[in-house]
C-alpha cells in the first residue's frame, strides 16, 4: 500500500457495515444472498436492524429437469427464498421480474435496482462482487455491476427525478462472493442458522443420494471461508466483504488499496 493509500485510507475511512441501521440485500437468484451473506443477515436482523432482500432474477434455469415447467420453478423459487429469509428474520423480499440466465439489459436492470434502493432507502447495500475473475455465472456478474451503477445513480438526484423518485446518500456498498475482503463481520455461533437457511431451498437440494452430496459440500465451503475469514481478526467464523463508500467508488483508484 503506497504511502498516498495509507494517507487516504485515514482520511476517508471505509464506513462501518455495523454503525448502519438499514440494509438491501440484492441476489442475482434466489438463495445466493444466503450463501453469500447469510449469517451477517441473521446478525443484523438479530440487532434489530431492518433488512431487505431484492432477488434480481426469476431463477427458472435453477433444475436439472430440462423438461421443467418454467411458472412452476418460478413460483417454487419465489416461495422458498421468502421461506428462507424469513428464517433469517427478514419478512421484506422483493422480485424483480428479470429471466435467468441473463437475456435482459443490464441498464434496465440497473434503472430498476437504484429505484428499489431510493424506494426503500437503506444505509448500506450489498451485492456480489462483479470483479471476481473466478466468476462465470453471467447473472452474477451483471447483477454485481448493475447494483455498482445503481449505487451511483440512487445519489444522483437528476438521474433518480428521471426514475420517478428521490435520490439518496447512501454510507456504502459491500460485496460478498469477493476476494478482496477489507473488512469483517463477526459470525461465530451464527454458521448453523445461515446452513439451516440455504436448506430450505429444496429444489436446489432435493433429497437424493447425488444432491445431499452437493449440499454437503457447500456446507463444507461456508464453514472453511467463515473460519479463514474469521481468522483474520482472531475470531472463530467471519463472513469477509469489500465495502466502499461514496468517495471511494468515483475518480479514486488508490480505494483499490484499501
Amino acid at each position: 500500500m503506497s504511502l498516498l493509500s495509507k494517507v487516504l485510507k485515514i482520511a476517508v475511512p471505509i464506513p462501518k457495515i455495523l454503525h448502519g441501521d438499514s440494509f438491501l440485500f440484492i441476489g442475482p437468484h434466489p438463495d445466493d444472498i444466503e450463501i453469500g451473506a447469510g449469517a451477517t443477515v441473521y446478525r443484523l436482523t438479530s440487532m434489530g436492524k431492518k433488512v431487505k432482500f431484492l432477488i434480481c432474477t426469476d431463477g427458472r434455469y435453477g433444475t436439472l429437469d430440462a423438461d421443467m415447467d418454467d411458472e412452476t420453478l418460478i413460483k417454487i423459487r419465489q416461495a422458498e427464498a421468502k421461506k428462507s429469509a424469513a428464517h433469517l428474520g427478514v419478512d421484506d423480499v422483493e422480485f424483480l421480474p428479470y429471466p435467468d440466465g441473463g437475456d435482459y439489459n443490464e441498464y434496465d436492470l440497473t434503472k430498476s435496482i437504484a429505484k428499489v434502493i431510493c424506494t426503500f432507502r437503506p444505509n448500506f447495500i450489498f451485492a456480489p462482487d462483479p470483479k471476481l475473475l473466478t466468476e462465470l455465472h453471467i447473472d452474477h456478474i451483471k447483477v454485481g455491476q448493475a447494483a455498482s451503477h445503481a449505487f451511483i445513480m440512487s445519489g444522483t438526484p437528476k438521474m433518480a427525478k428521471n426514475l420517478g423518485v428521490e435520490s439518496i446518500s447512501l454510507k456504502g456498498i459491500a460485496y460478498y462472493y469477493t476476494n478482496r475482503p477489507n473488512q469483517y463481520i463477526k459470525t461465530s455461533n451464527l454458521i448453523n442458522k445461515q446452513i439451516e437457511a440455504i436448506k430450505l431451498f429444496e429444489s436446489q437440494f432435493p433429497n437424493t443420494e447425488e444432491w445431499q452430496q452437493n449440499f454437503k459440500g457447500l456446507t463444507l465451503y461456508i464453514k472453511l471461508r467463515a473460519t479463514r475469514f474469521g481468522l483474520k481478526r482472531f475470531w472463530k467464523s467471519a463472513d469477509g466483504f469489500c465495502v466502499l463508500g461514496p468517495l471511494h467508488t468515483h475518480c479514486a483508484p488508490e480505494s483499490e488499496d484499501f
